[in-house]
């Protein structure tokens, strides 16, 4: 509240500040319309001031005295007048056009590349301002032909610039005031099949519980792996599928249509239902004739899994040091807990928590490792989740832990919910243990 009460004075203090003075930091050129004022793009623009707080520019309405803020990506950055007058050349060929959204979740892109990086996935019927055009790689369909149209630099209504192939964009051209030129922008036509199957082709898609593990910050190095995923084979003619240790490939002659959405990598167990541009279904019959039947999303590029697998690896080894550089842990009733190093601990005096919570066969020592990731509600009240498995046991027990100058907190977690690999809740009369340093 604070923050946006300052932003606000100060914005304020500036526009009188301007009104006062009229001094500018230079001119750029307008890159969407503004219709309440009636400017259009392209048009030079004086500039007084920019906001890094609010993220505006402060501009001049050309012919009258007043003044008026802009989002930043409105606008190219302030400079010579001669020099923004160079730069309105840039989009001249495209000045007032604009495009609608063919499809849903049209990429755009860091390059005029189909397999350049996603900077943003658009939404059907969504409007974009066309820049200019550029020089970039043909599109290849499935069936090997060419696909027609241009890569286009668009603008978001975000302020995202990227690439777009034009095949799937509906462009029109607006006049003064915004309106339309020619009438009502025509209803995009029928989503084309075959632009969005091979769109599916091309895209990189992932285990569907990728994306959820990325929007929750819930890291399972046993189920996400670089290699994990669905590869529809475009340059090798072989589908394949890899996910959760189980490899599947089959080389394939062709893609067949069955029914809407819904298509067969010929000669192939494989098929494919398009759910949108995001997810597919993969269905797939073994050897046994069992159907099986995997959802794979896709991940924007933004995500490094490799990078990730590794941060997470960092992050429990990180938490594993912190119990190591104390010698011992220390309570009374359940006696001494070492963690050793190296993924190993030592356990005496312990006889208080068997047989209910560690087996009688166990020995006093045996592994210890970060298995289990902890909910986000669960994330105040504990550090994570500890597994040990003692010698002469195959039995994992866990518990919840907290870490702190004062010691140990270890919480039973025998009754826990535990899905995915994240602890939902904790045991309903659980066992607390606490140690000292």
């Amino acid at each position: 509240m604070k923050r946006i009460f300052f932003a606000l004075i100060g914005t304020l203090a500036l526009t009188a500040l301007l009104a006062s003075c009229h001094r500018s930091i230079g001119h750029s050129v307008l890159l969407w319309d503004l219709p309440q004022k009636n400017l259009q793009d392209g048009q030079i623009v004086k500039v007084y001031f920019k906001s890094n707080i609010s993220h505006v520019y402060v501009i001049g309405i050309p012919g009258s005295k007043e003044n008026l803020e802009v989002p930043l990506w409105q606008l190219t950055a302030p400079t010579s007048k001669k020099k923004a007058q160079k730069a309105a050349q840039k989009y001249a060929e495209f000045q007032h056009k604009y495009a609608k959204i063919k499809i849903d979740g049209l990429p755009v892109r860091a390059d005029p590349v189909n397999t350049s990086k996603q900077k943003y996935r658009l939404h059907k019927d969504e409007v974009v301002k066309i820049l200019f055009k550029g020089k970039g790689q043909d599109v290849i369909m499935h069936s090997g032909e060419k696909l027609e149209g241009d890569w286009l630099c668009v603008l978001t209504t975000g302020g995202t610039q990227g690439w777009c192939f034009s095949h799937n964009l509906l462009i029109f051209e607006t006049g003064e005031g915004g309106k339309i030129v020619g009438g009502q922008i025509e209803e995009a036509p029928a989503e084309d099949e075959d632009a969005i199957l091979n769109q599916v082709l091309q895209a990189k898609w992932r285990p569907e519980s990728y994306k959820r593990m990325l929007e929750e910050g819930t890291i399972d190095l046993e189920t996400m792996k670089s290699a994990y995923g669905f590869d529809t084979g475009v340059e090798s003619g072989k589908v394949s599928i890899n996910i959760n240790g189980r490899y599947r490939t089959a080389n394939y002659s062709g893609i067949t249509k069955v029914r809407d959405k819904v298509y067969d990598f010929n000669g192939t167990p494989f098929q494919m239902i398009i759910r949108d541009a995001d997810q597919i279904v993969i269905n797939y019959t073994g050897n046994d004739n069992k159907p099986e039947a995997y959802t794979f999303v896709t991940i924007s590029d933004d995500y490094d899994i490799d990078e990730i697998i590794k941060n997470e690896q960092e992050r429990r080894d990180e938490e594993m040091q912190k119990l190591y550089k104390v010698d011992s842990f220390r309570s009374s009733n359940y006696g001494t807990l070492t963690f050793t190093g190296n993924g190993s601990f030592t356990w005496n005096n312990y006889s208080l928590l068997v047989p209910n919570v560690i087996s009688e066969n166990a020995k006093g020592k045996g592994k210890v490792f970060i298995k289990y990731l902890v909910s986000q509600e669960l994330r105040g009240r504990f550090d994570g989740m500890l597994t040990f498995v003692f010698d002469n046991t195959s039995n994992e027990v866990n518990f919840f832990y907290k870490n702190s100058t004062n010691g140990l907190t270890l919480e039973d977690a025998s009754d826990a919910t535990i899905k995915n690999n994240v602890a939902q809740s904790q045991s309903k009369s659980p066992i607390v243990l606490f140690f000292s340093r």
